[in-house]
């Protein structure tokens, strides 16, 4: 079984309201006025026109007030002329609104609802706070454990019922998605259950049962507690979706803005790895990344991934529009230089992956995926897990968890509970990573693509510490016999731990007194805890 907290399952149970109403909008003589969560979403659905092609034909948006607050919120065509506008009110009260469009059906529509307090498990979206970390919008704490699997939303759907169970019982709050299939290796050669435009080479109108089961899925994301990092774009297309052109890219990007922005666990992520050569100059990134700034109305995060491992694919994250790096690699031995440089949270987003696949990628071991996360994390990093091994959601084809979801082989999860339990009893958003560097080589400037990984392993193991200096200390060391030291402000006491970070357990713990401190590990990949008393 895996380690999952009590405010984790609770997570599991909760169910958020979402109104749907009528084109009869507002509130009418003897009706009760509508109401709905702070951060969740009201929904208005409105009867339009169905002539020509409302995709392209018709605009509608929606101004919501309250007091001197206005927000416009675009609004989207969901077939047999039905139009939806979807809105996440950040501030209890009453809330009213106007419609307004070229379509007269759809233009002055007039209502009202009241926004209450959230409860139960409800903490609004994840906001970034202190620089580098992440807490709820009502200040609640979140530390973010992250999982991949690409395009479980475009596979059959027993499968992607199969994911959602095993997200509903897994340790993780994060999900790595795209919009688009994959065609790729590995299983990853099948058609779509639906595609997500109703010509394979018309990008004008959406398939909107793709959509809509899209929602559905970003909505139980939600219920189950977990951010969907949504990805635009990649490269690994058959169909052509990453030729549509600016046109089509930009009407694209709006029209997830209508659908999914509204939801509070909504994340975007321009691209799984920009940079490979037949997409890099294929989109333009500035241009859709200022869009989505410009234009989200809920100004979810936004980042954009990289392909390969050293900075020189990483994409320039300090544009105002990039919230967070978004990073391809496993260079913890980077991750203070780079969180100095941003300023921003730094996401391992692709780490490698747990599996037995050919590609180096995609067949680590669960002991360094499990170290891993330790390394990311008391990096002042977040890591995010993947899995390429065959799994046992579908007799007929291939799905392996990083691609296509379904349950989850891999011995991994189990010890990432386990970490991420760590990690949540910690004051994370007070601390500050330092680096121990081990090895006697220097760290190079330029890391060539394809370096010599021994040497790379090499520069990873280090002694890895995170503190809030005085409070509260982590360390994570992978070899045994090697010394951590620590400097502990003297006069205090401290309760100090070690764990077993595979077999999931403390294996000792005593008082010890401030000062000079140093342990001598005695089992591979140990982690110790000393908090003041």
């Amino acid at each position: 079984m895996y380690h999952i907290p009590i405010s984790f399952t609770n997570a599991i149970a909760a169910v958020t309201l979402v109104l749907q109403i009528s084109c009869f909008a507002g509130t009418g003589v003897g009706q009760e006025r509508q109401s709905v969560e702070r951060w969740d979403t009201f929904e208005l659905e409105l009867k339009g026109p169905t002539t020509g092609n409302p995709y392209i034909d018709v605009e509608f948006e929606a101004e919501f007030s309250k007091g001197s607050k206005s927000v416009t919120v675009p609004g989207f065509y969901d077939g047999e002329g039905v139009f939806k506008i979807r809105f996440s009110p950040d501030e209890v009260g009453e809330w009213s609104y106007i419609t307004k469009s070229g379509a007269s059906d759809l233009n002055g529509q007039t209502g009202a609802f009241d926004c209450k307090e959230a409860v139960g498990d409800n903490h609004g979206p994840v906001k970034i706070v202190n620089t580098h970390y992440f807490e709820y919008a009502d200040g609640e704490p979140v530390y973010l454990v992250g999982t991949t699997a690409y395009q479980w939303t475009s596979v059959k759907q027993s499968v992607q019922e199969k994911t959602v169970e095993t997200l509903a019982t897994s340790p993780f709050n994060k999900i790595r998605m795209c919009v688009f299939p994959k065609s790729y290796s590995y299983g990853n050669d099948t058609e779509p259950w639906q595609y997500p435009f109703e010509s394979k080479s018309d990008f004008e109108k959406p398939n909107v049962e793709f959509f809509q089961n899209l929602d559905q899925r970003v909505r139980e994301l939600r219920d189950l507690g977990i951010q969907a990092d949504v990805i635009l774009f990649h490269p690994y297309d058959r169909w052509g979706y990453q030729e549509m052109g600016a046109e089509n890219n930009a009407r694209y990007v709006r029209y997830l803005i209508a659908r999914l922005s509204a939801y509070r666990n909504v994340w975007w992520s321009l691209a799984n790895e920009w940079d490979i050569p037949r997409i890099k100059d294929a989109i333009d990134w500035e241009g859709i990344g200022t869009l989505l700034q410009k234009e989200d109305p809920h100004q979810r995060l936004r980042g954009i991934h990289n392909w390969y491992y050293s900075e020189s694919h990483f994409y320039d994250h300090s544009q105002p529009w990039v919230t967070h790096v978004s990073a391809q690699t496993f260079f913890f031995f980077n991750a203070i230089p780079w969180r100095e440089k941003y300023g921003k949270p730094l996401m391992f987003d692709e780490m490698r992956y747990e599996g037995d696949v050919a590609s180096s990628w995609g067949n680590m071991s669960a002991v360094e995926m499990t170290s891993y996360f330790w390394k990311a994390g008391l990096s002042g990093g977040y890591g995010t897990h993947g899995d390429t091994f065959r799994n046992d959601s579908d007799s007929e084809t291939e799905v392996r968890w990083w691609a296509k979801g379904g349950t989850l082989p891999g011995k991994s999860p189990d010890r990432i509970a386990f970490f991420r339990e760590i990690m949540e009893q910690a004051p994370v958003t007070k601390m500050s990573p330092r680096l121990v560097k081990l090895s006697s080589k220097p760290i190079p400037d330029e890391i060539p693509d394809r370096m010599d990984r021994s040497i790379l392993n090499e520069l990873n193991n280090n002694v890895f510490v995170f503190s809030e200096e005085g409070v509260h200390y982590l360390a994570y060391t992978q070899d045994a016999g090697q010394a951590i030291e620590l400097d502990l402000p003297p006069g205090k006491k401290y309760r100090f731990e070690v764990f077993d970070t595979w077999n999931m357990k403390r294996v000792s713990e005593k008082v010890v007194d401030g000062g000079e401190f140093k342990f001598t590990t005695e089992i591979p990949y140990t982690a110790i805890r000393l908090v003041s008393l």
